[in-house]
């Protein structure tokens, strides 16, 4: 401890000069504890993390002369350091959550010093609150945490201070250290001391004498905290101020970020040269120089943006997710002349989980003919949240929300409007099983609940579109009981529009729903407009949208990232304007069946099992009936070395008259596709094929047959749904719809 103390005594005078401009909540006992280990001669690592300055930008030479160098050289006079410069020019918080890992964390360092003051001033402001405590929680839970100082730099003048005030908040917040180096380096000049034209050459980046104040003013808060009672041991961390999706992301870059659709854009353009220098290096993107180039990729995150290059000589681009607003990612930027910048784009926020399509096209505008390029490097998500912490807009309520200041709308009321199968329960609720399952109103009032009942599976997931705004809705697993789901937040007053759709597999999971509940200023009015046309689909997995929004390889476990509503079918149905009925299990076939049944065993029933009721039939009956099976009949014997059943074709049209005698009015397409089935095992579409010769050879002329061309080895994601439903659309309208 001598030595710490000559050095606290050292920096003293300096202290009572400059004034302190250091701050936190309390004794930072990480950083504390490092110096002391310091003190006595142990090594430590030291990382920097942040934007240009913190390359050393201006200084001469960056590397060694700039303020994280000069640090690291002060602090080794002390004993043994190691430098992890983490600095990339032109990255923000935002970019710095995405290669933390790679970047810091990977190279186990003791303290961390982040810097974002200035760069975090031009990145969105609904992001940069999240993103930058998200660095803050997730060095401090590392499995060895640093200490964490925040340096908060500004621009000449220690102007736009936004930024900085925010991050200086949140150092607070964490108990860390934080040094304002604007009002450190003001209160020098408000002294005489020093003068503001001196640190800059130009507006943003300071200069080599700039360098040396900044290092000047980390050294004397290490100083400070050195001299600070040593406090208690650093606790749990506290609830977040701007939620949590930062702190859960990814990157897509390289072979992750490939189009499902391109047409135009080739493999290239830039990458960041201090970006490709780090820890895991830097892949191409996507660039072009075609005027009509446009492409999708399927990408992942309540939180989508691009990371993008900005110059004088680029084009723009224009990306939207899914069916989303265009937001115009701007490449073209006239003040950078002779060199790039790079930027974090926001495209789409506030999305569901699971899969998304992200598409990109180069934007209408003067410069078309030109020939200049447009380019995207990677796209980085954020709000990838493990199942349990997914967040949600409705409260479990722990006790029934009474009356007379809510009013319950039983599920059978008339003013609902039902699409889909189910059955009824007592007290004048329903059944959901089936996904796609869709119950519609309008009502007025500014406070809304449902009221479920799990009834058997697990977690059951379900999107709650109110005024076009959806939302996903998780109900606990069965055994908790009846609860009523509040929406956290109030709606205005006035008319709003409800929609509730089942995303789950009824084969995964059942809830029973009550109705809805209104406060004591709203009732429900008259039904929405019935739709013109109806479709009723009958298929497996790939017709329920099992692992369509599925990161990686399939899975079970999470079912939020199963979603029914966005399979091919329901697609179809919402492209044509139609009610969609969706009849599917995972696993199932005609002849085999990875579970417990068959098909022509429980496709008349409100659940996906042969005790539960037959279905009453419809008093509207589907205009178009498609059939979608046989994957499982080959899979399941392929995967186990078993031959194909060699009755499959009689079976199939066995089942194909079933559905024929309860909807003798209906089209009927057979389908086959999606996965490779039809691929490997040609005498599945013979079947089809067979199927509806002999009918057609009855007399039933309204029977027809698709094999889709868009197909994956494992269960298709959504861009794949979306093609699928490309051709279906196309097909219903050319050959069924006429």
């Amino acid at each position: 401890m001598k030595q710490l103390w000559r050095w606290t005594q050292a920096m003293a005078s300096a202290l009572t000069i400059a004034g302190a401009a250091t701050s936190a909540a309390a004794a930072d006992t990480r950083l504390q504890a490092v110096l002391q280990r310091l003190d006595a001669g142990q090594p430590i690592t030291v990382a920097t993390l942040g934007g240009s300055i913190t390359t050393g930008y201006a200084a001469n030479p960056p590397r060694e002369r700039g303020w994280a160098a000069q640090v690291a050289a002060r602090l080794g006079q002390r004993g043994p350091v190691r430098l992890v410069n983490a600095g990339v020019s032109g990255t923000d918080s935002a970019a710095a959550v995405q290669r933390l890992q790679s970047h810091v964390l990977d190279a186990a360092p003791d303290l961390v010093i982040v810097e974002f003051g200035v760069n975090d001033q031009w990145l969105d402001p609904q992001v940069r609150g999240s993103s930058y405590e998200a660095l803050l929680r997730r060095l401090l839970s590392a499995p060895k945490p640093p200490a964490v100082v925040a340096l908060l730099l500004s621009q000449q003048g220690n102007r736009e201070r936004d930024a900085v005030e925010l991050q200086a908040g949140l150092a607070a917040r964490y108990g860390i250290t934080a040094i304002d180096f604007g009002r450190w380096m003001q209160r020098r000049a408000d002294a005489g001391h020093e003068r503001w034209d001196r640190l800059y050459d130009e507006p943003v980046h300071p200069n080599q004498r700039g360098h040396d104040l900044i290092a000047e003013a980390v050294i004397e808060a290490f100083a400070e905290a050195a001299r600070t009672s040593v406090g208690p041991a650093a606790g749990a961390l506290p609830a977040s101020a701007y939620g949590r999706a930062h702190e859960f992301v990814r990157e897509f870059a390289g072979d992750q970020l490939k189009p499902s659709l391109n047409r135009g854009f080739v493999r290239g353009g830039e990458v960041h040269p201090e970006w490709a220098q780090q820890r895991g290096g830097q892949a191409p993107g996507w660039t072009t120089k075609a005027d009509d180039a446009e492409a999708t990729f399927l990408v992942w995150g309540r939180e989508i943006a691009v990371f993008h290059a900005e110059s004088a000589q680029y084009r723009n681009l224009e990306a939207w997710i899914d069916n989303g607003p265009a937001v115009t990612l701007r490449g073209q930027v006239p003040e950078r002349v002779g060199y790039l910048g790079w930027h974090y784009t926001v495209v789409g926020r506030d999305l569901l989980p699971g899969a998304h399509l992200l598409h990109v096209r180069v934007k209408r505008d003067e410069w078309a003919g030109s020939g200049r390029p447009a380019s995207l490097f990677s796209v980085m998500a954020a709000g990838l949240y493990p199942p349990a912490l997914q967040p949600s807009g409705f409260v479990r309520e722990e006790a029934p929300l009474p009356s007379p200041t809510w009013q319950l709308v039983k599920a059978t009321d008339p003013l609902w409007r039902f699409t889909g199968r189910s059955g009824n329960a007592s007290g004048g609720a329903r059944l959901l099983a089936w996904s796609g399952s869709e119950l519609r109103a309008r009502f007025t009032g500014t406070r809304l609940a449902l009221r479920f009942t799990p009834s058997r599976g697990g977690l059951n997931h379900f999107t709650v579109e109110i005024d076009g705004r959806p939302q996903v809705l998780a109900l606990s697993a069965v055994g908790t009981g009846t609860a009523d789901w509040r929406l956290r937040d109030p709606l205005p007053p006035g008319e709003h529009s409800l929609r509730i759709v089942k995303r789950t597999e009824g084969s995964m999971a059942e809830a029973t729903f009550h109705g809805l509940l209104l406060g004591d200023d709203g009732r429900l009015l008259q039904p929405p407009a019935a739709r013109p046309l109806k479709l009723e689909f009958y298929g497996d997995s790939i017709t329920a949208g099992a692992c369509n929004g599925d990161l990686g390889d399939d899975q079970y476990e999470d079912l939020s990232t199963h979603d029914g509503t966005r399979a091919y079918g329901a697609l179809t149905a919402q492209r044509l304007g139609a009610d969609y009925v969706g009849i599917a299990v995972s696993g199932i076939g005609i002849t085999r069946t990875w579970g417990e049944y068959l098909m022509p065993q429980v496709w008349d029933r409100v659940a996906p099992r042969p005790d539960a009721p037959v279905a009453p039939r419809d008093p509207r009956a589907p205009d178009v009936v498609l059939v979608n099976l046989g994957q499982n009949d080959h899979g399941l014997p392929a995967s186990r070395g078993e031959p194909f059943a060699t009755d499959f074709a009689r079976r199939y049209l066995d089942f194909v008259r079933q559905l024929r005698r309860r909807y003798p009015d209906a089209k009927l397409v057979l389908l086959i596709g999606g996965m490779s089935a039809w691929k490997e095992r040609p005498a599945i579409p013979q079947a089809l094929a067979a199927a509806v010769e002999r009918l057609h050879g009855e007399g039933d002329a309204q029977v027809w047959t698709y094999t889709f061309q868009a197909f994956s080895w494992a269960h298709p994601r959504i861009d794949v749904h979306e093609q699928m439903a490309d051709e279906l659309v196309a097909f219903l309208k050319d050959k069924v719809l006429r």
